[in-house]
Parts: structure tokens; C-alpha cells; sequence
């Protein structure tokens, strides 16, 4: 939250990201649906809490490690792109996906972008981690050290070749990915797509999921060593670069009035991340405590993010409780898409509020942490916001962290009776819970659980997507280019 100059950094520079905020609207108390990107990707993408669609874990693999892994964003879900495809919108994916791959066979594409209503992909089926930065860190043996003993079975391949892919479409253009000039291969991407969309009478949806500022970092060399923090704010700041050139793209093809222009992230920052010689390299969370990967604390699902749309009068700050969730439900009430009836979304419109005729839509937004609510944020009829805690991390002693990520169950929790209870209009960085005593207490807490207890009753029983079965590293559906090598390079070449 804090890593954003309109949101408060005045020491890295984010020019262009704060011209969206200039020109549109900041939405000031905005949250992901999970505090880690895999389930929030799953959740912004359909409206949807995602332990509805099984994309919560109760593992320590709150994400997925492996390409060649089963699990994934079901086929069943609707996505904004899917919903979109029904109006003829032409759709792109150009950056970081995490959402699964294939299912049984090698190519099946189950849980591919391209199953899921874009007619496009150029990025990452998996993700970025140290893992494949040069400085000799591993996050496979420190996030989740019970695949260890498992990958010492496959050194052929080698964590490399197995996790860190490249493709266009559904086709390998590299393996290994290089890391350096990555963003400006999706701004150049992001361009063609944008152009081809001149001769075409189809309105777009382009989906850019950057790969920054995730660890490892890394960025082309004109903005190596720039920023005054040190790899992490180069990251942030060739970040806001690349919002700048697409966002110029858009207005010199004459778009920018007609575009809706939504900016976010997927989870707060990650307070424990730091690099080989300690430096801070996760981010930072301003007044907020706690981070990525904390269930409910407010440092990893309260994010920076903006609204933009130009032809419109959105303009200034909202500070009512938002979701990524509503994103969904915002875009197909633009687009005049009627809202799925055969599933819950979670979602609401912001359409209303960004024209400044409501107040909050949500009364409840619940913070799951794995397949348990450890958290809800609760606005109550006096417009006043609070926050109830149930669980909370087990910190290191003294501090408002764990070791490297925290973990949502057993002895890496702590269980409050009685719960916890916030106001964040007066204490938004949680720091001094509302006494027992005190008249609201009782009411609030009755309220919240009473309706986590029906939230509960009404969920559905889905596969686990976070399964061993679905989670672990299985070699007949691993992807491989010029085989037996499993090496190939893109022939990308930038342009100025």
C-alpha cells in the first residue's frame, strides 16, 4: 500500500500511477479477497470468494509451485473474460497468470488462460520466485519444505526448467525465461494487441498482470540502480513505466475516453521478504499491519488502487469498504451483462458509488486465510468500519511477522476468545482492540458471527484444487520445448 506516491511514498517515483489517481478516483479502503495472489487472482477474476471454487488451501502450499501441477482455476468458473467473450469483446492476458495449467494430459489446457475467455496469452503460466534470480535463494525449500525431500527425486530437470516458462498462446517460447527486459516485452505486446483493436469494430478487455515487484526482482538496465530503494524501487518504478507507455498507447489510438482503466494488487506487501544481504525487498504496507500471507491483517489485502475513466466525471477518493471481488459486477453492469444467477458472486457493483450515489455496498467482507475465516470487516449502520479478529498469525516474538511467510492453521496461529475488535476509522493500523466492555462490542460481534455462520452453511463442497494430488510436480505433464533440452529462447526483439 505504501510503495505508490499517491498513496503516500514521496521517495520512489511513480509518476504515471499517480496520474491515473489525478485523473480518476483513489479507492482509499480497497481489499483483495485473499492476502496472497494465487486465490486473490482466482477471486478478482470471478467475483467470488475463492473457496468457492476450491482455490483455498488448507495445505502450506497456499499457492502453485509447479506447471506441472493439476490443480487450477476450474473450468466452470465464469471470468470476466469468459462473461465478455458472450458480447464479442476480443480479449488478452499479457503478463503473470497462477492459475493452473493442464489437468490429465500434457496440452489438455484445462485451467489455461485460454479455456478461460481470452483469446490471447503472452507472459507466465506459473509465476516469478527467487528461485530463478541470480543470487542463489530458494523459496520451494523455505515456503513449503515438505517438497525438499520430493525434489530431490528429479534433479534431471532441475527447479529451473520445471517452474520458470514462457509461452504465447499455449505454445513454450522460452525456457528458462530471462528475466531482464520481461516488461518491456508486455508493453510492446500490450501495444500490438492495442493497435490491431484500430480495424476491428470489438470493444477489448486486456488483462496485465505484471510480473513486478514479486520476487526476484529484476528490471532492464536504464533502471537499474535509479531509485533510492535499492532493487525493490527500480522494480516499482519501471512498473510505473510501463503504465505510462500503455496508457499512451490508449490515447494516441484514441481509446482513452472510452476505456475503463482499473489498477490494484494482488496482496499487500511482503514485510519478511529480504534480500541476500537483508536489504527490504517485499514492500511496505505504510501505516498498516501485518502483510502477505496474514489472513485478515490489514497490511496484506488493503491495496493501492485506482479507477480511471477519462470520458467520465469519476473523479477524487473513495473511502467506503471496496472488494476485487466487485470488479466482476462492475464490468458486466458496463458492459450490460446481466449478472450470473446460477452462482454466488460475492461481488457488487461499484458502479453507483463511483458516481457518488451510494455508500458501501458491502455490509460484510470475510478474510479467509486457507479454508477458515480468521477475519471480517464489518460497516455498521453509522457509517463507523470495524474489523473482527478471530485468528491471528503467531509472530516472532516482538514483531509483526513470521519467519518468512505465515501459515493459516495449527501452531502458526493464535486463536482469540473473545475475538478481537477494531475500529479502523480510529485505529486503522490495529494496534489497540475495542475493551469487552464497551457498548458496541457485544452487538457487533453477535452480528458478524451470526452471519459467518450463514456464509458458512451456504458454501458447496468443490474439489480442492490445493490437494497433494493437484499440488505436487507431475513429470507427464511437465511442458518442454526441443526436448530432451527443455531450453529455448524467445527471438524477441525489443524495439526503442
Amino acid at each position: 500500500y505504501g510503495d505508490i506516491g499517491c498513496f503516500g511514498n514521496y521517495s520512489i517515483k511513480t509518476p504515471n500511477i499517480d496520474n491515473l489517481a489525478a485523473n480518476g478516483l483513489k479507492l482509499n479502503h480497497h481489499l483483495t479477497a485473499a492476502a496472497v495472489c494465487t486465490p486473490s487472482r482466482a477471486a478478482f477474476l470471478t467475483g467470488r470468494y475463492p473457496i468457492r471454487s476450491g482455490m483455498e488451501s488448507s495445505n502450506r502450499n497456499k499457492i502453485f509451485f509447479f506447471i506441472a501441477a493439476s490443480g487450477g482455476l476450474p473450468e466452470s468458473e465464469i471470468t470476466i473474460a469468459k462473461a465478455l467473450k458472450k458480447k464479442n469483446y476480443k480479449t488478452a492476458i499479457i503478463g503473470k497468470w497462477h492459475l493452473g495449467n493442464d489437468c490429465v494430459i500434457k496440452g489438455d489446457g484445462c485451467h489455461h488462460p485460454l479455456n478461460h475467455g481470452f483469446d490471447y496469452f503472452y507472459g507466465l503460466p506459473l509465476s516469478n520466485i527467487k528461485d530463478f534470480g541470480d543470487e542463489g535463494e530458494s523459496v520451494v525449500t523455505t515456503y513449503s519444505p515438505n517438497f525438499y525431500s520430493y525434489f530431490s527425486l528429479i534433479p534431471i530437470l532441475g527447479i529451473t526448467l520445471c517452474m520458470m516458462i514462457y509461452k504465447k498462446h499455449k505454445k513454450i517460447i522460452e525456457q528458462p525465461i530471462r528475466l531482464k527486459g520481461l516488461t518491456q516485452r508486455f508493453v510492446e505486446k500490450a501495444s500490438n494487441f492495442l493497435e490491431k483493436q484500430i480495424a476491428g469494430k470489438s470493444p477489448f478487455f486486456l488483462y496485465i498482470p505484471f510480473v513486478h515487484v514479486h520476487t526476484a526482482l529484476f528490471c532492464a538496465d536504464e533502471f537499474s540502480g535509479k531509485s533510492k530503494h535499492g532493487r525493490y524501487g527500480d522494480n516499482v518504478e519501471e512498473m510505473d513505466w510501463a503504465v505510462g507507455k500503455i496508457m499512451e498507447k490508449v490515447e494516441n489510438l484514441g481509446f482513452l475516453n472510452n476505456t475503463f482503466v482499473y489498477f490494484s494488487s494482488d496482496n499487500g506487501a511482503h514485510v519478511e521478504e529480504r534480500g541476500k544481504n537483508g536489504q527490504r525487498e517485499g514492500g511496505f504496507n505504510g501505516i498498516f499491519r501485518g502483510g502477505k500471507t496474514m489472513g485478515g491483517m490489514e497490511g496484506g489485502i488493503r491495496v493501492p488502487s485506482i479507477v480511471s475513466w477519462p470520458g467520465t466525471d469519476f473523479k477524487g477518493e473513495i473511502n467506503y469498504t471496496t472488494s476485487q471481488m466487485d470488479l466482476f459486477p462492475t464490468i458486466m453492469e458496463i458492459a450490460g451483462i446481466p449478472i450470473p444467477e446460477d452462482r454466488i458472486i460475492d461481488g457488487k457493483s461499484m458502479i453507483p458509488l463511483l458516481k457518488g450515489k451510494s455508500e458501501s455496498r458491502h455490509q460484510i467482507l470475510f478474510h479467509y486465510c486457507g479454508k477458515q475465516i480468521h477475519a471480517a470487516t464489518y460497516i455498521h449502520n453509522d457509517k463507523k468500519i470495524w474489523k473482527i479478529h478471530w485468528t491471528t498469525p503467531k509472530f516472532v516474538p516482538g514483531t509483526s511477522h513470521c519467519e518468512f511467510v505465515c501459515h493459516c492453521f495449527g501452531d502458526f496461529v493464535v486463536h482469540h476468545n473473545p475475538p478481537l475488535l477494531y475500529d479502523l476509522g480510529n485505529d486503522p493500523s490495529e494496534s489497540n482492540p475495542i475493551e469487552i466492555s464497551d457498548p458496541y462490542y457485544s452487538d457487533i460481534i453477535l452480528r458478524v458471527k451470526k452471519a459467518r455462520d450463514e456464509h458458512y452453511s451456504k458454501l458447496e463442497k468443490v474439489p480442492d484444487q490445493f490437494s497433494f494430488s493437484n499440488s505436487v510436480w507431475k513429470p507427464w505433464l511437465q511442458p518442454c520445448c526441443n526436448f530432451p533440452l527443455c531450453k529455448c529462447t524467445d527471438d524477441h526483439k525489443r524495439t526503442s
